[in-house]
Parts: C-alpha cells; sequence; structure tokens
C-alpha cells in the first residue's frame, strides 16, 4: 500500500480544470479535510480499539463525493455548483466506480472493496462498518465552523446574493434550533461532538463581526464620544 501514491491519484481525479486552464480545488480541498479529520478521529480511543482499516478510511474520506466529478463530466452540473447540494445514491455508486478504477493496484483488495462499502455506508446513519461512521463523522463536522463559510460564499457566488444572505440564513437557523439539532444528530462520539460545538461558538463569534461590519455598527460608533465606545479615544489635553 503508497498512501503517498493514493493522494496522488485523487488529486488528479478531483481537481477540475477551469475554463481559463487554473485549478478549481473546491471538492479536492473538502475531500482532503474529510480525509484527514477521519485519520484522526479514527486514533480517538473508542474507535481505535474496534481496529479500524486506516488505509480504506483514507480513501473512502477521499472519494467520499466524487459522485460530483461524474456528474461535471456527465456536464449535469456546473463546475461552480459541485458540493452545493446532495448527491443521489446512484451518485455514489459512481464515485465507487470512479475510485475503484483510480485505485486498482493501489490499495489492497480488501482495503479497496471496504472503501467502497464505506462510501456506500455514509447514506445509512444506522450503519454499523466503523470505517463508514468515521467518514461520516468527518464530513459532518465540516458543517461547523469557519471553514463552512467557504460553502456559504460560493453559494452565493452561484446564486447572485452577497453578505446579507449568508447573515440572514445563519439568523433562520439560529431561531429555529437548527445547530442545537444538528448537534444532537450528527455525531456519534463525543468527543467530536464537543469540537463542533466548539467551532460552532467561534463561528457565531465570527458572523456577529461580520454583522456589525456589514451594517456598519463599528462605523457608526465612532461618532458616539462616550467613555463606554470601545471606538472612544479622548482628546489629548
Amino acid at each position: 500500500m503508497d498512501l503517498e501514491a493514493i493522494w496522488k491519484r485523487a488529486h488528479t481525479d478531483l481537481v477540475i480544470a477551469t475554463p481559463r486552464g487554473d485549478s478549481d480545488v473546491f471538492l479536492w480541498e473538502h475531500s482532503v479535510r474529510v480525509a484527514q479529520t477521519a485519520q484522526h478521529i479514527a486514533r480517538l480511543p473508542m474507535i481505535r480499539s474496534q481496529k479500524p482499516n486506516e488505509a480504506a478510511i483514507v480513501a473512502a474520506g477521499l472519494y467520499h463525493h466524487a459522485g460530483w466529478i461524474t456528474r461535471f463530466r456527465e456536464g449535469t452540473v456546473d463546475r461552480m455548483e459541485v458540493l452545493l447540494g446532495p448527491l443521489s445514491e446512484a451518485d455514489h455508486d459512481q464515485g465507487v466506480v470512479l475510485m475503484e478504477k483510480s485505485l486498482s493496484g493501489l490499495l489492497a483488495k480488501e482495503s479497496l472493496e471496504l472503501a467502497a462499502r464505506a462510501i456506500r455506508g455514509t447514506r445509512n446513519r444506522g450503519t454499523e462498518l466503523i470505517e463508514a461512521q468515521v467518514v461520516i463523522e468527518a464530513d459532518n463536522l465540516q458543517e461547523f465552523g469557519v471553514v463552512s463559510l467557504w460553502s456559504a460564499i460560493r453559494r452565493g457566488a452561484v446564486d447572485g446574493k452577497g453578505v446579507q444572505a449568508v447573515l440572514d440564513t445563519w439568523r433562520r437557523k439560529k431561531e429555529y434550533q437548527f445547530w442545537t439539532a444538528r448537534l444532537n444528530d450528527s455525531f456519534r462520539f463525543e468527543p467530536v461532538r464537543e469540537l463542533a460545538r466548539q467551532r460552532l461558538e467561534k463561528f457565531e463569534l465570527l458572523l456577529e463581526e461580520l454583522e456589525d461590519q456589514h451594517s456598519g455598527v463599528d462605523v457608526a460608533a465612532l461618532l458616539s464620544p462616550r467613555r463606554d465606545n470601545p471606538a472612544y479615544s479622548p482628546s489629548p489635553r
């Protein structure tokens, strides 16, 4: 097994060329985050004791959304729409096919078959396959924290929306207890759930600052000569 070769092959498969000849790494970077996060999660004592197959976890993490590549190649989605919606079961199967073709000879047959089962298992919240559980956990964690803002920005670029749309969506989700439900439902392993909670708290602080700057609250504060104003600076005597 050559993990470095697997990473290189996945990079070739998952980076999309732009019309200008540049590289669109949106899907690739997401896949890397999931694979690396899954590796770390698999080393938690409660999971390591189950002896998960690390090679299968890496492969499944890298190719868990490879169905987007086949959809893009078929012309059913635009490059900028990749990762901005759900994949069907058939799409996941196509991603598995791509992985099997690409990693055949680079990954042991047993590990490759296990990676394929793990990717298919990510569609089943009740899966008992530990490799699938770890990849699900790693993928769900990407929804929490500052890194998720990049998907929101990309969606805004596709839909022609701006900062206010991001803030409005966040506010609605908070009002309807969306994130509380997601924290409860998305994670099997308490250490990962706690990390998601911490990321969420930091993200909320970032969005509060974004809202202040978008509305100009911090600029307006310059006009309020009060000592409790953080922008207040008394004139020198």
